[in-house]
């Protein structure tokens, strides 16, 4: 009988601590916790957003509306989970901030605690927000009768376009800039300020927003000088006249160097009996105390141990460097790196389709965007005999090329230009003369969805000489137009569609 009450009681304390170890286990009879956080898409993470889309507050479904034309194709998502929760999207398990997925069309998010394998879904919509168009701000009509030189670019400080110009001054030509302050145009120190100008105008702009222009100088042996603005005064950077002789210019371009912020110049003179063959490029740039010039390019194409001619240097700047680009007469384009006062070859003698036997030499345009992807804009004869502009994409690190969004509508002829600028969206626009009927300006920008060029937008309806598109920080995009005839500059936005 004791043998029979001692083996019942310790079945029963068995059963006890098993009981107590199952509740241990299984914490109680607890509702597992399922559910998103926080979820949004981060600029830093989206070459294709300009800015951060986060969604408030997560009750359920969610909708976000990004800029019109923006590529959703590949977006990364950051978010954030109840603890325990895993996050699949089409069965593949998601990494915040990793993972890229197509938003075409509406996602399922399916959000799990590994736990209980309890789930819950959600549906992310992304929308677009209206679109939008170019519109004209103002007339720009200066005291004095326009000379014909004009270059147009935003500064990165007050994120205003900047624009420089020259007018007559009894049968000079001289420079003058002006800002647009928002509501209007205002004067950058006093007008007039240069010596007589023979053309290759250009404007740059330091990291403080410390604006340079530079001019072929006709009082100082039609060779290049660069002004700065600063304490109210433009004041000649160095010595005037610093470079070759140019006699006649090919082109000139201005940049500042992103290392030392002092300016760096291109110019390719016409000048045969310089220490630098004609038109050859020469690159000068500022020490901090004297011009460093006749820097020459080695290694360029050519035939019977002479290189070819270069035409319309371009220059911006990525990183640490300055990347110039220029025309080869007969043998495509040619892409620079200028770093640490050292240029190397990029890219020599390329970016022409297949099937092209001549390129442009009147008319180049660069820009590159935050991704390291070099837009250059051309012009080749390989689909037309007279030749079509089309805009090249080249990836600065894995060194691939390609032509983006098929030839552009147009016919080259020697006065039409072609102008090249990214959006904070790494969408680019191009603004461009019309080859036919009233030889105005268009726009077109790459469609996200189709890769193609968008319909051309007329900005005006009369003869245009020169114009120039440029994106600042915040996405605002700005044209700047030089007209034929009216002694006037055009200044065009990019606002919604309906806005006043």
């Amino acid at each position: 009988m004791k043998k029979l009450f001692f083996n019942l009681l310790l079945l029963s304390m068995c059963s006890a601590l098993f009981v107590a170890c199952s509740d241990d286990d299984n914490d109680g009879d607890v509702t597992a916790v399922v559910g998103l956080k926080s979820f949004g898409f981060y600029a830093e993470d989206n070459s294709a957003l300009a800015e951060d889309y986060i969604v408030p507050e997560i009750t359920g479904d969610m909708r976000i509306a990004v800029p019109a034309n923006t590529d959703i194709s590949a977006l990364v998502a950051r978010f954030t989970t109840e603890d325990g929760n895993e996050v699949k999207i089409n069965g593949v398990l998601q990494e915040s901030g990793v993972t890229a997925n197509d938003y075409t069309y509406p996602v399922d998010i399916i959000v799990t605690d590994t736990k209980s394998n309890t789930s819950k879904s959600y549906v992310i919509t992304i929308v677009f927000q209206s679109p939008k168009i170019w519109k004209k701000i103002t007339d720009f009509n200066p005291t004095s009768e326009l000379a014909g030189d004009f270059a147009m670019k935003v500064n990165p400080k007050d994120n205003m376009p900047y624009i420089a110009y020259t007018v007559d001054d009894n049968g000079s030509d001289k420079l003058c800039v002006a800002k647009w302050n928002g509501s209007a145009f205002e004067n950058v120190g006093t007008e007039n300020f240069s010596t007589a100008v023979s053309g290759g105008i250009d404007i740059a702009f330091d990291p403080d927003g410390i604006p340079y222009v530079l001019y072929i100088d006709k009082d100082n042996g039609t060779a290049a000088t660069v002004m700065k603005y600063t304490g109210g005064n433009w004041s000649v950077v160095g010595n005037p006249g610093f470079s070759i002789k140019a006699n006649a210019s090919s082109g000139t371009t201005l940049a500042i160097d992103p290392q030392t912020k002092n300016p760096v110049v291109v110019t390719i003179s016409n000048n045969a009996s310089a220490a630098i063959a004609r038109r050859a490029p020469e690159l000068s740039y500022f020490n901090g105390s004297s011009w460093v010039t006749a820097q020459v390019f080695t290694g360029r194409p050519g035939v019977s141990g002479t290189t070819y001619a270069a035409f319309v240097p371009v220059a911006t700047t990525y990183g640490n460097s300055v990347y110039i680009a220029m025309s080869n007469n007969g043998a495509g384009y040619s892409l620079y790196k200028f770093t640490n006062g050292t240029i190397a070859p990029v890219v020599e003698g390329g970016f022409l389709k297949e099937g092209a036997t001549s390129n442009g030499i009147k008319d180049l345009s660069i820009d590159i965007d935050g991704n390291g992807n070099v837009f250059l804009c051309t012009v080749d004869n390989a689909d037309t005999e007279d030749g079509n502009p089309r805009l090249f994409k080249y990836n600065l690190e894995s060194g691939q090329l390609a032509i983006v969004g098929g030839a552009i509508n147009n016919v080259f002829e020697s006065h039409n230009f072609y102008k090249v600028a990214v959006d904070a969206q790494n969408t680019p626009f191009v603004v461009y003369r019309d080859y036919k009927g009233l030889k105005n300006s268009f726009v077109i920008n790459l469609d996200n969805t189709t890769k193609q060029w968008s319909d051309a937008f007329a900005l005006n309806t009369a003869s245009s000489e020169r114009a120039f598109v440029d994106f600042n920080s915040n996405n605002d995009g700005f044209i700047g137009v030089l007209m034929e005839e009216g002694n006037v500059i055009e200044l065009y936005t990019y606002v919604d569609v309906d806005a006043d």
